[in-house]
């Protein structure tokens, strides 16, 4: 897919956009968001949210809530199966589940269990590799068994990290071969002294005391 925004002799901006129906819409949905006019319902709301959108009467405004509906149900259906693939297959710490999601920790920790539980309960479910499908039953008994064991190792490296002190040598929670030690504690994490980079800002999720 390929896209292009330009501005005119004009003045005005101009966005063209390139895709292939076989590789980058096999299913359609673009076409049908912009042919059923949907396209222009976001353009006309999202840019001027104090407005609506300024539908001409009551038949343009049922048209446009449909054309939203449709946009925000099918997105945040995306945003999930992105949650699962960034905390599952690419180990993102809770705090980069948080920023993707501007919330708390606590909240995008929430979130993505329930989401992990909805997909299993379709036989669904992500890891290192990637996404999977199974017999429902199994899938559900093995994602309860994971985040139930999740559970279990982020309370013990949070008690850890706890008790640290400065001194204390650390390893990187997401490549093991990456040590450091620790310097000092601050209200944003630790600056960790990690070896061959220097002092780093470390949020306190993102590396295991060694002991």
């Amino acid at each position: 897919m390929e896209h292009n925004l330009t501005t005119t002799e004009d003045g005005q901006s101009e966005l063209t956009i390139r895709w292939n129906k076989e590789e980058d819409d096999p299913y359609g949905f673009l076409y049908g968001w912009i042919a059923k006019g949907y396209l222009e319902t976001f353009l006309r709301t999202f840019p001027k949210p104090g407005t609506g959108g300024n539908p001409t009467d009551a038949d343009d405004a049922y048209h446009m809530a449909l054309g939203l509906n449709w946009l925000a149900e099918n997105t945040d259906r995306r945003l999930e199966l992105l949650l699962l693939l960034l905390r599952d297959q690419y180990k993102a710490s809770w705090g980069t589940l948080a920023a993707a999601l501007d919330s708390s920790r606590s909240t995008a920790k929430s979130r993505y269990q329930k989401i992990a539980k909805d997909y299993a309960e379709h036989g669904d479910w992500v890891d290192e590799t990637g996404i999977h499908s199974g017999p429902p039953a199994e899938v559900k008994k093995l994602v309860a068994d994971r985040l139930s064991s999740r559970d279990t190792q982020d309370k013990l490296v949070e008690n850890a990290v706890a008790k640290l002190k400065a001194g204390d040598r650390v390893k990187d929670r997401h490549n093991e071969s990456r040590q450091g030690t620790a310097a000092e504690k601050t209200t944003l994490g630790w600056v960790i002294n990690w070896d061959d980079e220097g002092e780093l800002l470390t949020p306190d999720e993102d590396f295991i005391p060694l002991g």
